[in-house]
């Protein structure tokens, strides 16, 4: 589970915003960690995606930059104590302070943090970087652009009227300017937001709003050399062959609570295959002692590692923040019958066993992950994991009209392959004639996002931006999400009770609210829950402090260090 209590304390500015989840560590630490010594990661990705900061957006890498380089606002932490993570203040001094009904956030940032050339991170530093976060190029690549997006600065058909610091006509400049704004002393910046968003502290952990030090020129050479804000900084970055960090020497450990920054250096290794990575770490030999893979592990070897007790002492894992699920067209199959037949014929376990089992997620009764702030107990789905193919029939027998045709897009993989075998099985046994629509990497994503889709169902992934049902729920289940609300589902009570939900600064009414929607949007067979994501991963038999990070579903970079050889 994961709790956020960012008001204990007596105060939303008070204290840390505290989430407990269910998660799974390497070891049992017989020592204290030790510094020095070198780090290695190992990589089958011929390069990082990007090392900027507002235009970083894989999981993985932003795990990766926002232990060793790049720091935020606030940001997701992990103590000593796996089942424990915290949102915590980073840059700033506290989580935030809220104003004018959560439409309004401020924070006042830590003296003595530092850029690596001894700079000090002042306001217009962190301002500067969220006004590269509206550069066009830079909003299509990121993920984080729904965070930057709940600045108060207007829109014209979805897009901002503010371009950002380098274009060549940046559009509104005093509307950004109103949007965020520093005190006169530079230490403290304030959001004026579009909506009201009891959330917002968490919006801040995204690296969209990471310092940059002001007057940055344009261009793609920062991100292969991006300045850090953070304990290491890049010594060297050959895309294809590796990365080395060294440590940042103006770094200052009292000015940073969230990084102990125990190894010397840390060496990556790009362009590695797949089984090379897996082969290397299996052996444990060498500098491969002191490794991470960047990698999870696939299904087979999970299975082989859990039955060697050696092995499964070097594994790292816990829950992701993704889910897979079944999305209903819901303008394709109006009919609420019809879609709860669908639901109640749907096989989740044998759907959740094609995607891979138990190894890479459990089965998921929710769109909202037991990471999601207060989603202790996710509402149960009210239909049985295996199916039930007779109360189907009874369901379409009750709307009195017969079930229209349909289609299943997916993306075509083996595993989905294996998705659509057992969905077109399981819908047959109930009577329902579904036609399988397998399309390649590059259009599928394209058409199953065209609001004109003929496809009535298709598999759902979705990973939140932070810890906050509102990064499912608006975008998944309201119209304010777009392309991304697959199911097409627009219901005005469920839209109000997303705005009012959003506004909520209580966190755990907040966390109640979203759930109540989700359960709603499950009851109206808008979707149907599959999986949580799980990940898993090795470690080297002298890396310490290894355990999972459930907001990206990673390891925790930042509590490595390297162990003395006996």
């Amino acid at each position: 589970m994961l709790r956020d209590c960012s008001r204990r304390g007596g105060g939303l500015a008070a204290g840390l915003a505290c989430v407990v989840l269910t998660a799974c560590t390497a070891t049992t630490e017989a020592q204290p960690p030790v510094s020095g010594g070198t780090l290695h990661y190992l990589s089958s990705e011929p390069a990082f995606s990007h090392l900027d900061p507002q235009r970083m957006y894989l999981p993985e890498d932003v795990a990766f930059a926002a232990a060793y380089l790049h720091r935020t606002l606030t940001a997701y932490t992990s103590p000593e104590e796996p089942a424990a993570v915290e949102l915590a203040a980073d840059l700033a001094t506290d989580t935030g302070t809220a104003r004018n009904h959560a439409t309004e956030w401020s924070f006042t940032l830590r003296e003595g943090a530092v850029f690596e050339d001894g700079s000090p991170i002042g306001c217009a530093a962190v301002k500067f970087g969220v006004s590269r976060a509206f550069d066009p190029q830079f909003v299509m690549q990121s993920g984080m652009s729904r965070a930057v997006r709940m600045l108060d600065v207007a829109t014209v058909d979805g897009v901002p009227v503010y371009s950002g610091p380098y274009a060549a006509d940046p559009g509104d400049v005093a509307a950004f300017d109103r949007a965020v704004s520093c005190s006169a002393d530079d230490r403290t910046i304030t959001f004026r937001l579009a909506e009201p968003a009891g959330d917002f502290n968490h919006a801040v952990s995204s690296l969209a709003f990471a310092p940059v030090p002001v007057g940055t020129p344009a261009g793609d050479a920062y991100d292969t050399a991006p300045v850090s804000s953070g304990p290491y900084r890049i010594e060297t970055y050959t895309p294809g062959t590796g990365l080395t960090l060294a440590r940042n020497e103006h770094w200052d450990r009292d000015a940073d609570p969230l990084r102990p920054a125990h190894p010397d250096r840390v060496e990556v290794a790009l362009g590695l295959e797949p089984d090379v990575v897996e082969a290397r770490l299996l052996t444990d030999e060498g500098d491969d002692r002191t490794a991470v893979a960047a990698a999870e592990l696939d299904t087979r070897t999970a299975e082989r590692i859990a039955a060697d007790d050696d092995l499964a002492g070097r594994t790292v894992g816990g829950p992701a923040p993704g889910v897979r699920y079944l999305a209903i067209n819901t303008e394709l199959v109006p009919v609420l019958e019809h879609r709860q037949a669908i639901a109640a014929a749907v096989d989740r376990s044998a759907l959740h066993d094609a995607l891979g089992g138990d190894p890479t997620g459990t089965l998921a009764d929710s769109l909202l992950t037991p990471l999601l702030a207060g989603n202790d107990d996710p509402p149960p789905s009210s239909e049985p994991a295996s199916g039930d193919p007779d109360r189907a029939r009874d369901l379409i027998a009750a709307a009195g009209a017969p079930m229209p045709a349909l289609t299943f897009a997916y993306e075509d993989t083996p595993a989905n392959r294996e998705v659509a075998e057992v969905l077109t099985t399981v819908l047959r046994a109930a009577g329902i004639a579904l036609e399988p629509v397998p399309l390649g990497p590059a259009e599928y994503y394209p058409a199953i996002r065209d609001p004109a889709s003929p496809h009535a169902l298709m598999l759902g992934s979705w990973a939140p931006a932070w810890a906050d049902g509102s990064t499912v729920v608006t975008d998944l289940l309201t119209p304010a999400g777009g392309p991304a609300n697959l199911s097409r589902y627009d219901v005005a009570a469920v839209t109000a009770a997303a705005e009012a939900a959003a506004a909520e600064l209580d966190p755990a009414e907040r966390a109640e609210q979203w759930a109540a929607i989700g359960a709603r949007a499950v009851a109206d067979a808008a979707v149907v829950p599959i999986r949580f994501d799980r990940h898993q991963r090795l470690v080297g038999s002298l890396v310490g402090g290894a355990r999972g990070w459930a907001p990206y579903g990673s390891v925790a970079h930042a509590a490595l260090w390297v162990r003395p050889e006996e």
